[in-house]
């Protein structure tokens, strides 16, 4: 359960490090399709590892 704990916190904060990254590509340096491209890669990142925990 503790190891459930930690991957959901992990995953959650790269997540949130990831969209930050992808808000300011977007908003500063106007690269929209790497702002797009970092957004669906934060949010496989967030399901996939998930998904796989509780699959296994």
């Amino acid at each position: 359960m503790v190891s459930f704990i930690l991957v959901i916190a992990f995953t959650i904060f790269a997540f949130l490090e990831s969209f930050s990254y992808a808000i300011y590509e977007i908003k500063i340096n106007q690269n929209k399709s790497g702002g797009i491209t970092l957004i669906s890669l934060a949010l496989v990142g967030l399901i996939f590892p998930i998904s796989v925990y509780l699959t296994k």
